[in-house]
């Protein structure tokens, strides 16, 4: 009932929560002590910030509260996530939060989301990343993303995003399942960020992929990723024999593209690419 909770309450209440985890099997209301001491901790953290004035020391016991998802309390969830992703010049959020991984992907029984539950998976996806996902069911982590609805406004560390579904598309089924949205978030982020992926190597099965299974809409935003990212490298006769058709297939797409380039033109560090202006005026004049 305290209005005013102070970092040391905080850092208090996360001590209960190992000493209750350990002790669990032996307390009548275990459960329901661990619960009021999360909540006692953090539940009146604000969602939108991650650093907190108390210093946290994870132990071995707090893995036990993975527990608290299966439960489906939206409240206890929250609290959970604030204690394990939250930082602070003393503690780095927990080395361990990937194995929450398995147990994110299984909340769309909680939809709608409330907006601080929301923010927190947001963050805590971006804190995982790709790696701690993979052994989760592609499908159902493109579920996940597709419940959170991420916008740029949304991200922390936009590079972090970009390199997650960059990985989510390289795997072996995540052209199939990442929804569309999310391959024309990659495209802004394109426009918008020097990315990392300048030099590495460019991966031509993701257009072929696209192509044969006649994605035009995913394809439109793949063919401008390539265009704006990989400056110096597939600038070749069968990205650009793809840029044409697609422009044929939907003719709306060449304003999109030449849209999300001109504002990665504006950028110091990024040139137009000339074969990219002569395929749009080949485009514009063939019938």
């Amino acid at each position: 009932m305290l209005e005013d909770r102070t970092g040391h309450l905080t850092r208090l209440a996360y001590e209960w929560c190992s000493v209750v985890c350990e002790n669990l099997h032996r307390l009548t209301d275990g459960k329901k002590l661990l619960l009021l001491s999360l909540e006692i901790g953090f539940r009146h953290l604000s969602p939108k910030s991650h650093r907190i004035e108390a210093k946290l020391t994870h132990t071995n016991h707090h893995l036990q509260m993975t527990e608290i998802f299966r439960d489906g309390d939206s409240g206890a969830i929250v609290d959970l996530l604030r204690a394990w992703t939250s930082q602070s010049n003393s503690h780095q959020p927990y080395m361990s939060l990937n194995l929450c991984a398995g147990h994110l992907v299984k909340l769309h029984r909680l939809q709608p989301f409330s907006p601080g539950l929301r923010q927190l998976l947001i963050h805590t996806v971006e804190l995982i990343g790709y790696q701690g996902f993979k052994r989760v069911e592609v499908e159902r982590f493109a579920g996940l993303l597709d419940d959170l609805h991420v916008c740029i406004e949304d991200m922390g560390n936009k590079i972090q995003w970009a390199k997650l579904l960059l990985d989510i598309i390289r795997s072996s089924r995540g052209i199939q399942n990442l929804p569309h949205f999310y391959w024309e978030l990659m495209a802004k982020l394109a426009a918008s960020e020097r990315w990392w992926e300048e030099d590495t190597a460019y991966h031509p099965r993701i257009i072929i992929s696209l192509e044969n299974a006649r994605e035009w809409d995913k394809l439109e935003c793949w063919v401008g990723v390539v265009w704006m990212v990989w400056t110096s490298g597939p600038k070749n006769e069968d990205l650009q024999r793809v840029t044409l058709l697609l422009f044929r297939q939907q003719p709306n797409a060449i304003q999109k593209l030449k849209g999300w380039i001109h504002q990665r033109s504006n950028r110091q560090w990024y040139t137009e690419p000339k074969a990219f202006q002569q395929i749009c005026e080949q485009a514009e004049v063939v019938p």
